[in-house]
């Protein structure tokens, strides 16, 4: 059996989320891997149990339009990841971030997760705090398979050589 030959790239649509991106590609290009970008919509729950009409159709209207939009954006970014000759797919859910990339990992036979974490911790103090985003603390610990975290300074982005980008 080939290594990490289906890789999960979760976005949250953050520039910071897309910093795993170049790391994902050159891994995809060099192992033949197949890439699985996931979105996950974050649903606001109504204040009251039974809404009325109105609200519940308004708060579909929102959901729909959340979801054409992560759409929209992962097929942007898998325009980008084709091509460079990358295998990919989109996923879009709507749990909770952590559970969603989970059970991804599981139902499409991930081996390998690939993201960059928000944790503000080590870019304010210095590298003796370690601190993650609290989604990919909470996907470090629960996670079946091995994690890749992406450090989300500016200096530590690998570049985008041999990386073919879209046109602007």
């Amino acid at each position: 059996m080939e290594l990490f030959q289906r890789i999960l790239v979760p976005l949250d649509g953050s520039v910071k989320s897309e910093r795993a991106i170049p790391t994902a590609i050159k891994l995809a290009k060099n192992l033949g891997s197949q890439i699985t970008l996931l979105r996950v919509v974050e649903i606001p729950k109504p204040s009251i149990e039974n809404p009325p009409a109105p609200m519940k159709k308004w708060i579909e209207a929102a959901i729909r339009q959340e979801v054409e939009a992560a759409e929209d954006y992962l097929a942007g970014l898998a325009s980008l990841f084709q091509a460079n000759g990358v295998d990919v797919n989109a996923i879009v859910r709507s749990k909770t971030p952590e559970q969603d990339i989970l059970d991804v990992v599981d139902t499409d036979h991930i081996d390998l997760i690939l993201m960059s974490p928000h944790g503000r911790g080590y870019q304010d103090f210095g590298h003796e705090c370690l601190s993650f985003g609290s989604v990919a603390d909470k996907v470090l610990r629960r996670s079946p398979v091995p994690v890749l975290l992406v450090r989300g300074e500016e200096h530590r982005i690998p570049n985008m050589d041999g990386v073919n980008r879209l046109p602007d």
